[in-house]
């Protein structure tokens, strides 16, 4: 299998002849796919056979440093190496000293080339050096990019080329992934092995898509730099060493400019010009701005299917496709030679077999068993003959997978089925970095914290951690160390459900529920925060210190609200150190608080904070029923504000008198001696008479007072008649009823009046003016429970002498498409309770029913 039969551009024929010609010269090119098995046989095998003086590959050269570490013995793939570089803005956007952080990563699995090169290099004595651009570099000459976090090995020219996806299209492959599957990873093992003709091919696949794309675009996005970066090292070394065998690994995408350049210059011994060594300095001195660790990485970060940017997908397969690989290697070297179809049919098999345990440990449904594993064998392997593959490939499989796995489409039930089967194929091997590698000391305290903590952090699998936070005190230091992830942005945990201190919600659950994960991305987010601080604690002082500044700098409009908030949150991560000032500071908020709203959230919080107070580890006498008190009495002192502000202002106001009301009701359970309800609705009656232009609000003050008995039903029935008298302003009318029913929807139903007098309103209107208040009116009428509802039918059913079925909505005539759809329905449950064997418990039910 092979490319040569393409007939080939000019250009592409001279780069050839060019390649032969550096060849004599001893420069050895390996235009590769990153992460590609075939590949790294084939580099693995080039460097066997010509014993390099050196071994140069396509990665920034400021990891040089980092080489070491992918050699050491306790180092296990999957692994990245993580670069760094604060970038400035442009001066006329941003401030001087405002930098964004940008992130890039390297990664390498057993099978990628690069790892193989490195390693067979070392074997063979060869010196290993990266010799791209170094990261801040490429970031400067990237213009095209807005993502904070890259891959270093982009191949999305690849992807968008217009040549491989007319070639795709004639060889009958759905994408680039599959169409390099046909033409290379599933070649005869002897093809592989001969890397001249595997790299030739490789060549002019990768040439011919570069073809696709204009000059301007290529230096737009960083390659032309890149290229002339890695060309500089190359004629570095060959200018001073001429002797010098040389291998140089980089992206297909890059070499046939590697080999254009090259060629202009071997005339010239390869010197560099001025120019160029001018160049090639400023670059490098670029690399002092880089930062870059060792990092681990796993299995599903490194998937294409998951948003990968390069590589091959599917890297667990691939794992094995790459284990076959060496083993028929070595079986070969004791002259066992097997035909290559049969062990990769062998090695599908087995894979397909795994898949189907898998399948059956999850529990799926209908769980594949032998008969369908021998199924999606069979149609395999069919497949992989009929594509005239040199036994299984990965869309083989997945294809007879589908066949023989997945019933019916791929509907919501068989999703999940498929998702876990694509899941195999990518897997979740969590890489290994040696002890003592040098990484930010944030990593390492993080790590050992979470394992002390007894967090599973082998793999990338999501976990579920459940915690007795209120009983047990192990949990609740489980419970701050996730808190103070989440409060510094390091995703390792997401919260399922628990009590939510800071929102009020789920606060009668017992227990916290969180889902985590170590994954890659937890260690760079850390890198990224390492720049301020080597412990996670600290850090979160300094950020809370910031956020205290920044509310001591909002002067007249310090919040009571916003420093509770502070205060709950240093108790919920654990810097119980800062509770006391935060203490301090909420008391001098409170005194200088005169936002009616402010308070009340505030006062809310304090009675989560001391219901909480065993939770937080907060002592009986730290004073939280004193600052409730102290919260309350600025609130009546500010609770005249609801009767001023425009139409959203009142809105606001509307919600949290509902909250003071309910706030009210707390506070005898925190202290049974105090009871403030009579203070509170004397308040509101001050209100009296200053409430007619707030309509919304004077609904809700009567409404409350008439359920807390302070009002009987003769002085609420004649302030809704006087509301809707005949003169009144319609609209003060709909937001007073409006008023009543968000606060107490039961009135509704209690008093007919409210009913009456809306019908009489909305009789006197034309439908432009009803529409426009019908929104309101639903949001209001939303309140009612079904029972209230009901009620509320009968009530109007009576009023206008109908019968309550009468409202009741009876559709009597279908068109065709109508009756087609409902039978296409009503075919559907009979088929889901038949296969959920509903159907015959069904016919027991309804028989016993009749005899009874």
């Amino acid at each position: 299998m092979s490319l040569s039969n393409i007939t080939l551009p000019e250009r592409l024929q001279h780069a050839l002849d060019q390649w032969e010609m550096l060849e004599e010269q001893h420069l050895y090119f390996a235009p590769i796919r990153h992460h590609s098995p075939a590949c790294a046989y084939s580099v693995l095998t080039l460097i066997e056979q010509v014993k390099p003086d050196y071994v140069l590959i396509e990665g920034p050269d400021s990891f040089n440093p980092l080489i070491a570490g992918l050699l050491d013995g306790d180092t296990r793939p999957p692994v990245a190496i993580m670069g760094q570089t604060a970038v400035k803005g442009a001066p006329e956007q941003c401030d001087e000293s405002d930098a964004v952080t940008q992130s890039a990563y390297f990664p390498f699995c057993e099978y990628s080339p690069e790892w193989q090169a490195l390693h067979i290099g070392q074997q063979h004595q060869a010196q290993l050096r990266f010799i791209d651009l170094p990261w801040t570099a490429q970031v400067e000459c990237d213009h095209e990019s807005e993502n904070p976090h890259h891959s270093l090995q982009r191949e999305r020219y690849l992807a968008h080329s217009l040549f491989i996806a007319q070639l795709a299209k004639k060889c009958g492959c759905r994408d680039h992934d599959e169409l390099w599957e046909h033409l290379f990873e599933l070649r005869p093992l002897a093809s592989v092995a001969n890397w001249s003709g595997f790299f030739r091919d490789s060549f002019v696949w990768c040439a011919l898509a570069r073809l696709d794309y204009e000059p301007e675009v290529l230096v737009s996005e960083g390659s032309t730099q890149r290229e002339a970066h890695m060309q500089a090292h190359i004629q570095t070394i060959k200018a001073a060493e001429p002797n010098a065998k040389i291998v140089v690994v980089t992206g297909g995408f890059h070499t046939l400019a590697l080999i254009e350049g090259l060629g202009k210059t071997a005339d010239h011994q390869f010197e560099l010009s001025t120019e160029q060594q001018k160049q090639f300095t400023a670059q490098q001195k670029l690399a002092e701005r880089d930062s870059a660790w060792l990092i681990r990485y796993s299995f599903d970060r490194l998937d294409a299917l998951n948003g990968y940017a390069s590589g091959m997908p599917s890297p667990a397969f691939y794992q094995k496709v790459w284990e076959g690989l060496l083993t028929e290697r070595a079986a070969q070297s004791e002259q066992k030679i097997a035909a290559t179809a049969a062990y990769r049919n062998q090695l599908g098999i087995q894979f397909l077999a795994y898949v189907a345990e898998v399948l059956r440990e999850k529990q799926f449904d209908a769980a594949p068993g032998f008969l369908s594993v021998k199924l999606a064998a069979e149609q395999s392997l069919r497949l992989a003959a009929f594509r005239g593959h040199t036994g299984a490939g990965r869309y083989d499989l997945l294809d007879g997978l589908q066949s023989a796995f997945i019933k019916g489409s791929l509907d919501e039930s068989q999703d999940e089925l498929w998702q876990q089967i694509k899941t195999c194929f990518s897997g979740f091997t969590l890489g290994q970095i040696p002890k003592g590698t040098l990484s930010p000391p944030l990593v390492s305290e993080t790590y050992s914290r979470a394992k002390a903590l007894r967090f599973k952090l082998d793999d990338t699998l999501a976990k579920t951690s459940r915690l007795d936070v209120y009983r047990n005190k192990q949990h609740r230091l489980r419970s701050r160390f996730l808190h103070l992830l989440t409060f510094l942005e390091i995703h390792f945990a997401k919260p399922i459900s628990g009590p939510n201190f800071l929102s009020g919600n789920q606060m009668d659950l017992l227990f916290e529920e969180w889902q985590y994960a170590w994954t890659p991305n937890v260690e760079g987010e850390l890198i990224a925060l390492s720049e301020k601080g080597t412990q996670l604690k600290s850090i979160a002082l300094n950020k809370i210190l910031a956020m205290e500044k920044q509310l001591e700098e909002q002067g007249v409009s310090r919040s009571s609200q916003s420093a509770v908030t502070l205060l709950m949150q240093a108790a919920l991560i654990g810097l119980h150190q800062r509770i006391p000032t935060l203490f301090m500071l909420l008391d001098s908020y409170i005194q200088q608080d005169n936002k009616f709203e402010s308070l009340v959230a505030c006062g809310h919080k304090l009675v989560h904070l001391w219901r909480g107070r065993g939770f937080f580890d907060l002592a009986e006498d730290s004073g939280i029923k004193e600052r409730i008190n102290r919260v309350v009495q600025q609130i009546f002192f500010c609770l005249d504000q609801v009767s001023q502000g425009d139409e959203q202002q009142q809105e606001h106001y509307f919600d949290a008198l509902l909250s003071c009301r309910e706030l009210i009701t707390f506070i005898p359970e925190i202290s049974p001696e105090t009871n403030y309800s009579a203070e509170f609705y004397a308040q509101l009656n001050r209100l009296d008479g200053r409430l007619n232009h707030t309509p919304l609000i004077k609904g809700a003050v009567d409404a409350i007072r008439y359920l807390g008995g302070k009002i009987d039903e003769s002085v609420l029935i004649n302030e809704i008649q006087r509301t809707f008298s005949l003169g009144s302003d319609p609209e003060l009318a709909i937001g007073y009823f409006i008023g009543i029913m968000r606060t107490a929807p039961e009135l509704v139903v209690r008093l007919p009046l409210l009913i009456e007098q809306l019908n009489e309103l909305l009789n006197g209107w034309d439908d432009t003016r009803f529409i426009q208040v019908l929104p309101d009116l639903r949001f209001a009428f939303s309140q009612l429970t079904p029972k209230q509802n009901a009620q509320m039918a009968r009530v109007v059913a009576q009023k206008l002498s109908l019968e309550t079925q009468d409202l009741t909505l009876h559709q009597t005539q279908f068109n065709q498409q109508e009756l087609l759809q409902a039978m296409e329905l009503e075919q559907k449950i009979q088929h889901q309770l038949t296969q959920q064997g509903v159907i015959g418990w069904f016919d027991e039910f309804t028989e016993g029913q009749s005899h009874g």
